[in-house]
């Protein structure tokens, strides 16, 4: 990103489900001197055999520190029920607040879910309304 700077207007997250990576992310990248707006990366609230099959796919899946450390998230978000983007959104917000993260937005991503995607996005809105 240090390099990029200079020809990037934001940075976009990669895919995160753990608030607490964020959070160390977000300053490690704020430490480095990097001041360009960060857009948080959350998947929508797609199937989660899809997001599983995704998170594999970017490579989650095949790091075995990974698998060694976060079986039990894994396991979670197998269950039905097990990822929700509402309640990881509540669980990153004082983080995605924070004037200090300088976070613009969310890059929301649909995994081709659009529909169920955007119904959840606007029901969010309205919620804050």
């Amino acid at each position: 990103m240090w390099d990029k700077r200079h020809h990037a207007t934001y940075i976009v997250s990669n895919l995160c489900f753990d608030p607490s990576v964020l959070r160390r992310w977000i300053k490690r990248v704020r430490a480095r001197g990097v001041t360009l707006p960060i857009f948080f990366g959350l998947a929508g609230p797609v199937e989660r055999t899809k997001l599983l099959n995704m998170a594999t796919k970017i490579g989650v899946g095949e790091s075995a520190r990974f698998l060694s450390g976060h079986a039990e998230w894994f396991l979670r978000m197998g269950a039905p029920g097990g990822y929700n983007p509402s309640r990881l959104l509540a669980r990153a917000s004082s983080t995605l607040v924070d004037a200090v993260s300088d976070v613009e937005g969310l890059h929301i991503f649909t995994f081709n879910q659009v529909r169920q995607t955007e119904e959840w996005r606007r029901s969010v809105l309205a919620s804050l309304a």
